[in-house]
């Protein structure tokens, strides 16, 4: 009997210390295939010259140590299709759906999980592609105090501060930040996942951090533990808006950003070497890339092959020429003309119907915009008649329906005519400067008041799936 109880005295120790052991606080220390044997316990991992090699749904490796404040990375790399999380603050070992979990999953839009790498999944969700499969990238989380930063290839993909009155729903109780194991797992059956060296920093102990609070507020907070893609899919760097700003006020707001170019007559991009030129610049940059057909004339300036660049492309209805031949830009008074609303009307429905059976474009923004004159008859002049008609005709084209934060346009009226009609939506502020961002109030309204989904949400198509190859474009402009 005391054997036993020294016995067990030993191994109470034993585990004790395991938990104890490991990285010091304020060293950096570096775990590969040569001394993974201290630092982690292995599940289905095979070895190669490249590193960890996970192939199975549910290989991976664990921690044999806790850590509550850290600065880690690790070199990842992906093949086709492969998908995995890197889990932190997970109390227990053999609960890794437990703590916080990053995604990592480079498939093309539309493929596997809409999260991709660099998502603090259900708390900060990240639906941009920040990597690509067969090539290397860096995936870094920092912990200090109740602050969490994930970055890929040292772009800031997620951003969060865990508030001291959490609020979680029943299934999200366990995510909260705490001295724990990590872990990093192959999450499905696809493809490998194969890991290189890994660095971590414990650091010294912190409750609170005295960086900026990110606080979105609880209706994006829910938003974000549904996995809903709260996407801005119309920003522009305008008035002085740095695209570091763009990403931290989406971060700030606890959604991504789509950031568009002005492309068309007499913008910034004219031609398909200023739109590549355009594209390798912002190309490493945590966002969509997204292209504004600006005017009709569009079509006719670039390559179907370099539209095809962008993760999607979006037009709207505000410049067109009317049966006089005068060319409309409706939001400036000056170059509009309505001469009778009725015939104006009925000729803006028939643009749009010509735009958007034409224009090989994902999205139509700036939707049912007004210009000044007669925008205060809003209600009255958009019959039924006329919503139906461009709701028809985005149905029949496969075109989502912008919800305009800026506009406030479409009317929730026309937008549960939309729904009912099975469309796609997206959200857009349309910003003209780094003053006029918003958080997307509209779109959070409409959410609420149409009972939106995540079925309901456009999310960009994958590369062999570009509207713009199949159709090619139009050989003339279509209005």
């Amino acid at each position: 009997m005391r054997f036993t109880y020294l016995l067990h005295l030993i191994l109470i120790a034993f585990v004790f210390c395991s938990c104890k052991t490991g990285p010091k606080k304020g060293e950096i220390t570096k775990i590969d295939t040569s001394n993974a044997g201290k630092y982690l316990t292995q599940n289905d991992v095979t070895t190669s010259s490249e590193g960890f090699l996970l192939k199975n749904q549910s290989s991976g490796f664990t921690s044999k140590f806790k850590v509550r404040n850290f600065e880690f990375s690790a070199k990842v790399k992906t093949t086709a299709g492969a998908e995995g999380i890197l889990v932190f603050a997970a109390p227990e070992v053999s609960s890794p759906d437990k703590g916080y979990i990053v995604k990592i999953n480079n498939s093309d839009y539309r493929v596997g999980n809409p999260q991709k790498t660099g998502s603090l999944s259900k708390i900060r969700n990240n639906f941009v592609r920040t990597a690509i499969d067969n090539e290397w990238f860096n995936l870094s989380v920092i912990v200090k105090g109740n602050y969490i930063k994930v970055s890929v290839n040292n772009k800031i993909t997620s951003e969060y501060t865990e508030p001291d009155n959490l609020k979680r729903p029943a299934e999200l109780t366990d995510h909260v930040l705490a001295n724990g194991f990590l872990s990093i797992i192959k999450s499905n059956a696809e493809g490998e996942l194969i890991i290189g060296e890994i660095t971590i920093l414990p650091l010294e102990d912190v409750l609170k951090t005295s960086l900026v609070i990110y606080n979105a507020g609880e209706v994006v907070d829910s938003l974000n533990q549904q996995e809903f893609p709260l996407i801005d899919f119309h920003g522009h760097l305008k008035g002085g808006l740095t695209m570091d700003q763009a990403c931290q006020y989406a971060r700030i707001n606890g959604y991504n950003y789509g950031i568009a170019a002005n492309c068309g007559l007499k913008f910034p991009v004219t031609n398909d070497s200023t739109l590549n030129a355009y594209l390798d610049k912002i190309i490493n940059e945590p966002v969509f890339k997204v292209m504004q057909c600006e005017g009709r004339e569009w079509v006719t300036l670039f390559s179907p092959a370099a539209v095809a660049r962008f993760d999607y492309i979006f037009t709207d209805a505000m410049t067109w020429t009317d049966h006089k031949g005068r060319r409309l830009r409706l939001w400036m008074p000056a170059e509009t003309f309505v001469d009778d609303e009725q015939q104006f009307m009925d000729m803006l429905v028939g643009k749009i119907e010509a735009i958007i059976g034409n224009e090989p474009v994902d999205i139509y923004v700036n939707p049912t915009f007004l210009p000044a004159k007669i925008a205060a008859d809003y209600d009255r002049l958009w019959t039924p008649e006329r919503m139906d008609r461009v709701i028809k005709v985005l149905k029949n084209n496969d075109v989502a329906l912008e919800i305009n934060a800026r506009y406030k346009i479409p009317s929730i009226a026309f937008l549960k005519r939309a729904k009912e009609a099975g469309l796609k939506f997206t959200f857009g502020t349309n910003n003209t400067s780094n003053n006029d961002l918003g958080q997307l109030e509209y779109c959070l309204k409409a959410i609420k008041e149409l009972g939106l989904t995540t079925d309901d949400i456009f999310l960009p198509r994958s590369a062999k799936d570009k509207k713009v190859m199949k159709s090619g474009l139009p050989s003339k402009i279509t209005g």
